[in-house]
């Protein structure tokens, strides 16, 4: 009789440990949970991914980060596609990217608007040489990528209770200026999701799209003058290079604004951008032997970083947004070599 107990017992902790296993193996997280709701409801994803967010910044925030934590960044491959076939890839370039992002906070009536730039990018000479080819084959559109170049699509948002618009970058999961400049431009240690950032060493032209689309409103002053010199405490605009870094970035931003609309072919302006780049180094060089602490609070030299690598990690990206993950470097080697963004 004990042994019939016993076996009885024991059967129904094994029914039971099989039904809490089988539970804890089917019961999708929260993560997985988001993103079926994305599939499904645009809408109430966004809402659900920043219930905590009180101002239109900080929904920004939540939402951004999400898609950047979840999503795949995917090197350009021409195709098009509709905002629910990129959700359903989960992942895609910087545009793709963007459009889900515009799309999730228009769901909540954000007011929004396309940004695109051209960035100074890592040297390689090989891209550079696929890229003159696509000018010749599709036009001057396609000369914002090249040797020393590279274009990106990012979103600004308007946060109406700071009555100001603010960067938000889907594909790095930087959000708001400050976390914007120091993943994009500062010569310390850049903080992103975006392993193809470490490659985009500085932007040098920056337009807002106007309420016809076309990328006509000019923001290469506020980010890369402007807030570039007060994130190093109003010092910059006193070193020698910095009155050229001013007129190359004006000399630029009418031929990037030309080949956005296919009558420039930047190409033949990369002896400027090669001598831009050289100014930027130049000023990273004044940053780093400037007296002071760092010439300017936000700058700390224990966290310098050239912004150019070469070495080689993976393409799925999950870290918090202060560190670019270790095994995110190996894709760059290859993803240069086809990436126009």
């Amino acid at each position: 009789m004990r042994s019939l107990v016993l076996l009885r017992s024991l059967a129904l902790l094994v029914l039971t440990c099989g039904i809490v296993s089988a539970q804890t193996q089917t019961a999708p997280t929260r993560d997985e949970q988001l993103y079926r709701l994305a599939r499904t409801d645009l809408k109430a994803f966004a809402q659900q991914v920043s219930k905590d967010a009180t101002s239109e910044l900080g929904l920004a925030q939540a939402i951004v980060r999400w898609l950047a934590e979840h999503f795949e960044w995917k090197a350009t491959d021409y195709e098009k596609r509709t905002v629910p076939e990129i959700i359903e890839r989960r992942g895609g370039n910087c545009n793709e990217l963007a459009m889900v992002a515009l799309a999730a906070m228009e769901e909540l009536n954000i007011k929004l608007r396309r940004v695109h730039e051209v960035n100074i990018y890592t040297n390689t000479p090989d891209r550079g040489e696929r890229a003159h080819q696509m000018v010749k084959d599709k036009g001057n559109t396609f000369s914002v990528f090249g040797r020393h170049h590279n274009d990106h699509v990012w979103l600004e948002l308007y946060d109406s209770a700071a009555n100001e618009w603010f960067p938000a970058d889907p594909s790095s999961g930087l959000v708001g200026v400050d976390e914007w400049m120091k993943g994009r431009v500062w010569f310390g240690k850049r903080s992103t999701l975006n392993p193809l950032t470490e490659d985009m060493i500085v932007p040098f032209a920056i337009f807002a799209a106007d309420n016809d689309g076309k990328f006509t409103i000019n923001r290469t002053q506020h980010y890369l003058v402007d807030e570039f010199d007060r994130l190093y405490g109003g010092r910059l605009h006193t070193q020698p290079a910095w009155p050229q870094w001013t007129a190359t970035l004006d000399l630029l931003d009418d031929k990037v604004k030309g080949a956005f609309a296919g009558s420039v072919n930047l190409h033949e302006y990369e002896a400027q951008i090669d001598a831009l780049a050289a100014i930027y180094e130049q000023l990273r060089a004044a940053v780093q032997t400037s007296s002071g602490p760092g010439m300017g609070r936000r700058y700390d030299p224990r966290n310098h970083t050239t912004g150019v690598r070469n070495a080689s990690g993976s393409d799925r990206i999950k870290t918090h947004v202060n560190t670019i993950a270790p095994d995110a470097r190996n894709l760059r080697s290859s993803q240069r070599q086809f990436d126009r963004r």
